[in-house]
């Protein structure tokens, strides 16, 4: 616990009497170096609003009221706002384009009340203090004129262009995509900045893409240093790398990946031992060849994890490494942390054992060769013997694994995923239904088990390390997940719901016309999962430890715990000052998962933008969808293809009520409910890309596809 989340506390609990900052370095015991640093954190503290200083220069905690009147403004297109409240369970507050007192999206912000909320009504407020921006940088288009320039910004809720003096301009020809940094918010008149960054011409190749990636604030470039260090990576294994690894390159080994992909974390191998199997899950060890602290690890670390956009990725570490010394290439030795399982027939690891070791890959196969082998019995895929024999071992271990996952609870997804075949130049070819086949599976599977196995050994010996966790639902979105169910004749009892509650449902609704639907809705109603230096549950998996250790090419805190694994593996664990190890894994994780948000926020965009350029050339045609959601505004509806998009109450010549206790529309005019579930047919009735919106229009009643 640092300084400050000490002193937090001392404030923050229930028989705090309110202190002087003289009477608090007292009952701290602070030395004079202690003293001063008590004194800069509590002005920190009153800077983030999370203590007051009264007349009397006592340090107060806030009040419940007080908090909840501090929170971040979310504008909308119209210039008016709404402000989230920090506590998340004070309702959002309207707040209108004239009581903004100049405050931008995203903006931390203190309000008044200025009308209570009223039912089917959101209280009325205005912003009293601007306490910190939220966006220095916007990503938008630069109009040239004469003498200055203006950028009008990307995200329609800023509704000011921004004004950039000629000499600030960076050189910035009309048209083209820039991030500018706002340098002036004048009570008057437009925010002034400067361009720190041309991303390309509004008409250039994927230019939209690397826009959102800007927008985002995902790091795409790499610094001089690491380009720099990229120079003297080694091509090829250097023979001194040899030293003190295990040689497993006599073991049979495999990676399975997609087509296209280019680096390859992981690779497996197995062999019967009696009525058990040993697994090998081999990784690329990244943590060689990336040092702690130089500039590579860095911006490594910047950016946390690679950002997979179809035809653009965004990797976390240079191609060199990624695509080269560090990918698991056939044919080719590579250095690996190889973990070992012994797997009983029942799915039990009951024995593993840590190696630095030294592969060379077999053979790089393809998830779809791999399943048309295994599910289709396609036995002109492959012509190695010794191949398809252990692909059948692979095939039966997994089974065995997910068997038993299955009876734990480990809830197992089955919604569809998007496949967009997206061209070089962003022209977006096709949109299908992703297929997940028993290679997809495998390998999904023994990454769960290796992942499991890392930070069972960590937590078992109870010393710091990062996990995965992923903490129960709230009861809100519980009651909201279970009164959609009910609309569509599924009854679930009880106040809560366990792991093994949501697979069972998952099973009972597999085949049905609305397991898609229902397996989005359980997605939604899920937390997030996160990095924590704290053991916790994993809720989806059902399990006490869970980690990541299988991708560290593409994560972050996969190398971390290579970091920690090696020093186990050398036996130089008691070497490492546990407090400032504490320290660190709680930063890294806050940052980390952020940084794996902020990507999956992009990468959401990005899905968006590609699904409305696609759909682009279907304005005006007729298409087959399934409800996905009612909203008091309208109701989406995805398509087969995976697209979704939406039919809006306010442009239809007919009358909609949203009827919130079970979850329907009832259109008025015509006397029919629409429920979640429900087949319809709609046309495309706009695309907007810069939005990333698509309307729909829902057919007539005679059109609606029946049962």
């Amino acid at each position: 616990m640092n300084l400050k989340e000490l002193m937090l506390n001392i404030i923050y609990d229930e028989n705090y009497e309110p202190m002087t900052i003289k009477d608090l370095e007292n009952y701290m015991k602070a030395d004079k170096y202690t003293k001063s640093a008590i004194v800069d954190e509590l002005k920190e503290l009153e800077k983030e609003n999370k203590i007051r200083i009264s007349h009397k220069k006592r340090i107060m905690p806030l009040s419940l009221e007080e908090t909840s009147l501090l929170g971040k403004i979310s504008l909308a297109q119209g210039g008016y706002g709404f402000f989230i409240s920090d506590n998340k369970d004070f309702n959002d507050v309207y707040i209108g384009k004239d009581k903004l007192k100049g405050a931008f999206d995203n903006d931390k912000v203190r309000i008044e009340i200025t009308k209570k909320e009223e039912k089917g009504r959101n209280a009325e407020g205005r912003v009293v203090e601007i306490i910190e921006r939220g966006n220095t940088r916007v990503v938008g288009t630069f109009q040239e004129s004469k003498g200055f320039g203006f950028v009008i910004a990307d995200n329609k809720s800023m509704t000011q262009d921004i004004y950039i003096e000629k000499k600030l301009s960076h050189g910035a020809k009309n048209k083209d995509k820039v991030v500018v940094e706002i340098i002036n918010y004048p009570k008057k008149g437009k925010p002034e900045g400067r361009i720190v960054e041309i991303i390309g011409h509004k008409n250039d190749n994927n230019v939209d893409v690397y826009s959102l990636v800007a927008q985002h604030g995902v790091p795409y470039q790499f610094s001089k240093e690491t380009k720099k260090e990229v120079l003297y990576i080694d091509k090829e294994v250097n023979p001194d790398d040899y030293k003190n690894r295990t040689d497993f390159r006599d073991l049979f080994t495999v990676t399975i990946d997609g087509r296209d992909s280019k680096d390859f974390d992981d690779a497996i191998s197995i062999e019967k031992n009696g009525n058990n199997y040993d697994l090998y899950v081999h990784i690329a060890d990244v943590s060689h060849y990336v040092k702690k602290g130089r500039s590579l690890d860095n911006d490594a670390y910047d950016r946390g994890n690679s950002t997979y956009l179809y035809n653009v990725v965004i990797p976390m570490l240079p191609k060199e490494l990624s695509n080269g010394i560090c990918s698991l290439n056939p044919n080719v030795d590579r250095l690996t942390l190889s973990l070992k399982m012994t797997i009983d027939g029942k799915g039990k690891v009951i024995a593993n054992d840590f190696y630095k070791a030294v592969i060379n890959s077999d053979h790089r196969l393809v998830y779809d060769d791999v399943n048309n082998f295994i599910d289709h019995n396609d036995e002109t895929v492959y012509d190695d013997e010794l191949l398809k024999e252990k692909l059948l071992l692979f095939d039966e271990l997994h089974k065995i694994l997910r068997r038993k996952r299955e009876e734990r609870g480990a809830i197992d997804f089955n919604f569809t995923e998007s496949q967009i075949d997206v061209r070089e130049d962003g022209k977006v070819l096709n949109i299908s239904v992703h297929e997940r086949g028993s290679g997809n599976k495998m390998i999904e599977e023994f990454m769960l088990a290796a992942n499991e196995t890392v930070a069972t050994l960590f937590g078992y010996m109870d010393f710091p390390f990062i996990y995965r966790i992923h903490e129960k639902p709230s009861t809100e979105k519980l009651d909201n997940f279970k009164r959609a169910l009910n609309t569509m004749g599924y009854n679930i009892r009880g106040n809560e719901l366990y792991p093994k509650d949501f697979q069972r449902i998952l099973e009972e609704v597999e085949g049905e016309d609305e397991e898609n639907i229902i397996n989005l809705l359980m997605l939604r109603t899920m937390q997030k999962a996160k990095y924590s230096k704290k053991r916790d549950i994993h809720f989806g998996l059902s399990t006490e430890f869970y980690t990541h250790f299988t991708s560290p090419i593409r994560r972050y805190p996969d190398l971390i715990v290579h970091r920690l694994l090696k020093k186990y593996i050398e036996n130089n664990l008691t070497k490492l000052n546990q407090v400032s190890l504490e320290m660190s894994l709680e930063k890294s994780s806050e940052h980390l998962s952020m940084t794996e948000r902020r990507s999956e926020d992009c990468e959401r965009d990005v899905e968006d933008l590609m699904k409305c350029k696609y759909m682009r050339r279907f304005i005006g045609e007729k298409f087959d969808g399934t409800i996905s959601s009612i909203t008091d505004f309208g109701i989406f509806v995805e398509l087969e293809n995976t697209v979704e998009g939406l039919f809006m109450y306010k442009f239809s010549n007919e009358r909609f009520e949203y009827q919130e206790d079970s979850l329907k529309a009832f259109n008025t005019d015509k006397k029919k409910y629409y429920s979640i579930g429900d087949k319809v047919k709609i046309n495309v009735l706009n695309v907007d890309i810069y939005d990333r919106n698509i309307d729909f229009n829902l057919l007539e009643e005679n059109e609606t596809i029946s049962e």
